[in-house]
């Protein structure tokens, strides 16, 4: 900054101009809050249908949205301008306080641009006289002392009105149509954040084997305290380089530095053990930075994107002991923070045309080769690095596996994906999942739970593993549904030699690890399995949605599917626990939306709660059917987990988390994790105190009736749990009949309601076991 510039500045229009934000800023807050409270929570009421249920609503969110970043992005600019303002108006009067003082008002200072300036001292008169031969009536000392002060205060203005030109022009680079959502409340804050990247980039600059475990630490809780922020995260990751990136964290876990002689006798040393628990822990912090930086429109995040999905294909490790491909490092850095949904596509469309493209490899010596085909690249005959820690049957090899994480946490992205091309088909059907353990006691494969969690993703419209869970339904997340229950709902074809098509259950069981996935993608989807059995009937109890969703957005399933579905489920203790609760759940919060009533000619109208209650039995029918077939075919030892699974279930759902989003009711978390819940959509309009407790009192009994027989079930007596399961699904109906204020009617009208649910009760479950063992959907041992 030239002297002149800062000695004689005029911040007035400066200060207009942070005026005029600042009114915008207050203008885009009632906008704000317009958008949020008027314009779409009209919308998120709105009974709309065809195309205003999806594309209507669709842009009033995305509207608010815009108006919600407008307001942040103007508050952040007006702040680093305040910040701005009152730091050089600082500088301006300590310049003129410094030129000012004594003896420096009596020294000659001179601009001579381009940031340059002279200082000079006054010609005494009498200097011809003095001996010592001094013509300037200061010191040289006064003179550096002056000129100094003013470069420490010229230097100081220029990196505060540099540091604000580069944090605007990042923050409007953030958003290339649009607004950002960056939010910073003062400009020391993101000058700090810019700073901070710049300094831990040069970290990933160093050859990874040279950088020491304290280096990597700070890395890790530099990434940590950052990961979230976009100034930050775009700075670091353009600042690095994609490739150089990738090179380095395919560096920092090379497991070759944790290698043990098996002669030996010991395992990893300490200073080993040290540096794999740091090694892991980049992996979060890194991939959680790139994920908030892939969200920058910026030119530069752009060409970043692209090159990285360019260099998919690249072996980063040319001169290692076996090929660490572009893929794989990418997609393990994937599995944490949520990625841009654009470039998730395009990453994802690369991966499988990738996959497509190289599947066959040769091995052996020079005089026998032998060629493979149908082969992964990543499922290869030759070694392979290990690219992740922490988990026995996941070594971070099959690149597949983090992409999934990605869509598990982008629900955008995971929608859009399954429902494009022959994605589904190829990932759930087609692909053979490789094994990709790094310890001997792995026993699945780890590819098939994370293909659950973007299904989840997909079919729920939310972040698989969402705490408080959620429920965003629409056109597009249903036709995934429908996918899901087809597929796995779907029966055997061929014969015992040769299966050109497996059964929904076998496939389950050859993805193991997926179950949980699927009961809790049943469990969200509850409603239209139960309107699917009746036919999807436009005047079924089934068809009044209590979510606000249209009918053209609901999952239509065919009904076979859908008791094919429910039969796999089945199979699995904890998926038929599930879909089990989820199921009476339901049906208590049908039956509170249609109680039975009697007209003042002592007419009993019970139509639609006896329906809800034969189908809820049939579901309960079909299940205990096939958890009998399955506990048969494995034993008493099945049985037992069966009856844990619901016990642990029974357990958790008593704590219920209540009603959230769309009018959907909340499970709480797993018993084992204490994170993944399950979220179940509900029919009435209720209060949420009353259909709390109707329903936490209906899955006491459910858990009690589940468990009266436990002796019996557990010696892996078929009686014993057809028992159990027809008087849980009884519990809905006899919790109805209880609630009726039966003494107010005349002659046997409350008998009769009676006789109607328990004869629909039986009809149903009946229904249900018989249709599971005409479907021929057999238990899957091994």
């Amino acid at each position: 900054m030239d002297l002149d510039t800062l000695r004689f500045a005029n911040f007035s229009k400066l200060q207009e101009a942070i005026a005029d934000w600042e009114h915008m800023t207050k203008r885009l807050l009632d906008l704000k809050h317009d958008a949020e409270h008027n314009l779409k929570a009209k919308a998120d009421k709105a009974n709309w249908a065809g195309l205003n249920a999806t594309v209507t609503r669709e842009f009033v969110d995305k509207t608010a949205g815009e108006f919600e970043d407008a307001h942040t992005q103007a508050d952040s600019i007006t702040k680093i301008l305040k910040d701005t303002h009152g730091e050089l108006v600082g500088y301006h009067n300590q310049l003129n306080a410094t030129l000012e003082r004594e003896p420096n008002n009596h020294l000659t200072v001179i601009d001579t641009g381009h940031g340059t300036f002279t200082v000079t001292g006054s010609t005494r008169p009498d200097w011809a006289s003095d001996p010592s031969g001094k013509t300037s009536a200061y010191s040289q000392k006064d003179i550096d002392g002056l000129r100094d002060d003013i470069q420490r205060i010229l230097s100081k203005a220029t990196e505060s009105d540099n540091s604000a030109a580069k944090l605007l022009r990042l923050l409007v680079d953030q958003a290339k149509y649009g607004f950002s959502d960056a939010h910073y409340t003062d400009r020391d804050s993101a000058a700090k954040a810019v700073e901070e990247a710049d300094k831990v980039a040069k970290i990933l600059k160093k050859d990874p084997s040279e950088v020491s475990d304290t280096e990597l630490n700070e890395l890790n809780s530099v990434l940590a305290q950052y990961k979230n922020d976009p100034l930050f995260a775009e700075r670091f990751a353009t600042d690095v380089g994609p490739k150089r990136t990738l090179e380095f964290y395919s560096g920092i876990v090379d497991d070759s530095q944790f290698a043990v002689n098996p002669r030996s006798g010991h395992g990893l040393t300490d200073a080993q053990q040290k540096r794999m628990q740091l090694a892991e822990g980049l992996e979060k912090p890194l991939g959680m930075t790139l994920a908030t930086a892939s969200h920058s429109d910026s030119s530069a995040m752009q060409s970043w994107k692209s090159q990285v999905i360019n260099l998919g294909g690249t072996d980063l490790r040319p001169d290692g002991e076996n090929p660490v491909y572009g893929f794989q490092v990418m997609s393990n850095l994937m599995r944490n923070g949520e990625y841009k949904t654009d470039f998730l596509h395009d990453y994802g469309n690369h991966l499988i045309a990738y996959e497509k493209s190289h599947t066959s490899d040769e091995y052996g010596g020079l005089q026998h080769r032998v060629t493979r085909k149908g082969v992964l690249p990543w499922d290869r005959s030759g070694g392979w690095e290990q690219l992740h820690y922490g988990d026995t049957n996941d070594a971070g090899r099959d690149p597949m596996t983090g992409f999934m994480e990605a869509l598990g946490h982008n629900s955008e992205a995971s929608t859009q994906f399954f429902n494009e091309g022959d994605h589904f088909k190829y990932l759930a059907e087609q692909r053979d999942w490789p094994q990709d353990f790094a310890g001997d006691h792995a026993k699945t494969i780890a590819g098939y739970d994370s293909l659950g969690h973007a299904l989840e993703s997909a079919t729920t419209g939310a972040p698989y593993d969402a705490h408080p869970p959620q429920l965003h339904r629409d056109l597009d997340t249903a036709k995934v549904a429908e996918k899901v229950v087809h597929l796995y709902g779907q029966p055997a074809e061929g014969n015992d030699k040769e299966r050109t098509q497996l059964s929904g259950a076998e496939l389950m069981k050859k993805q193991d690890g997926i179950q949980d996935s699927l009961s809790r993608i049943g469990s969200a989807y509850i409603d239209d399995l139960n309107w699917s059995m009746d036919d999807d009937d436009k005047r079924s109890v089934f068809a009044q949605d209590g979510t606000g969703r249209s009918m053209g957005e609901r999952a239509h399933l065919q009904a076979s599917d859908t008791r094919g579905f429910l039969g796999t489920l089945g199979q699995d203790p904890k998926a038929y626990a599930q879909i089990g609760a989820a199921q009476q759940v339901y049906t208590t919060s049908v039956l509170d939306a249609h109680q039975p009533t009697v007209d003042s000619h002592g007419v009993v109208h019970s139509a639609a709660a006896e329906t809800a209650v034969r189908t809820g039995a049939e579901v309960q029918g079909i299940i205990d059917q096939s958890r009998a077939d399955q506990s048969t075919a494995e034993g008493a030892a099945k049985e037992a987990a069966y009856n844990a699974a619901v016990d642990q279930r029974i357990g958790r759902q008593k704590e219920i988390a209540g009603a959230l989003v769309g009018g959907a009711f909340s499970l709480i978390p797993e018993p084992e994790s204490g994170l993944a819940s399950t979220i179940v959509p509900i029919a009435t309009e209720n209060t949420q105190d009353q259909i709390t407790s109707h329903i936490e009192e209906n899955l006491d009994k459910y858990g009690e009736s589940q468990h009266r027989q436990l002796a019996d079930v557990r010696q892996g007596d078929r009686k014993a749990i057809y028992d159990a399961g027809f008087t849980s699904s009884w519990e809905p109906g006899r919790h109805a009949l209880e609630r009726l204020n039966g003494s107010t009617w005349h002659g046997d009208a409350y008998y009769q309601v009676r006789e109607n649910l328990k004869n629909a009760q039986a009809t149903g479950y009946t229904a249900g076991s018989n249709a599971q063992q005409e479907a021929g959907n057999l238990p899957v041992t091994e």
